[in-house]
């Protein structure tokens, strides 16, 4: 026997005797969307969504975080507030009370980095739109791809011609006498008195 956590499926399955899809029933059951990745253990982000969402603005906005967020290679784990309560009200008990709407009932997606509020769709959207993503999701940004190439004149190790230029220092015996314009301050107060 299997345990619908999901309550809207446990509704469809009381009412129709039947489960929608194996998919639906797979979201409900793991409480969690998504493959797991093979850094699961070091994912931080959580974005709260519905997997059931009977909006069409809600699933855009969830559609374009987790797309952004793939796409970047961020790793991330989506929690379901649809089909797990225990989600639901985390999410709702963790998102500041300036950033909850009138009705007090916070919309998905909501981002947060660990227990850490990140923000809401459109904190992210503004931030993904002033390229200061790493910064809203409390993360250090990857290196790019330029920041971690080498120049072609460096790869052997060799120093490039312009930076190797010799540099001459022309040497003072003790025997010799330093020539007048070559004089310190020091010699200069000693002849004045």
């Amino acid at each position: 026997m299997i345990k619908l956590q999901c309550p809207w499926l446990r509704e469809q399955v009381r009412l129709t005797g039947t489960v929608l899809g194996l998919t639906v029933l797979g979201l409900c059951l793991s409480g969690s969307v998504g493959s797991p990745s093979p850094l699961a253990a070091k994912m931080v982000i959580n974005v709260f969504v519905a997997t059931v969402a009977g909006s069409t603005a809600i699933k855009k906005k969830q559609q374009e975080v987790v797309g952004f967020l793939e796409a970047n290679r961020i790793d991330f784990e989506q929690k379901d507030i649809a089909c797990n309560d225990d989600n639901r009200q985390w999410m709702r008990e963790n998102v500041p009370g300036e950033k909850k709407p009138e009705n007090g009932i916070p919309l998905p997606p909501q981002i947060f980095n660990e227990e850490l509020y990140c923000g809401d769709f459109e904190s992210f959207f503004d931030a993904k739109e002033g390229n200061e993503i790493f910064v809203f999701l409390g993360l250090t940004p990857l290196p790019s791809k330029k920041d971690m190439e080498v120049p072609s004149d460096l790869q052997n190790g060799e120093v490039p011609a312009e930076d190797s230029t010799e540099v001459t220092v022309p040497t003072v015996s003790q025997n010799e006498e330093v020539p007048e314009e070559e004089s310190t301050v020091e010699e200069e107060e000693e002849g004045e008195q």
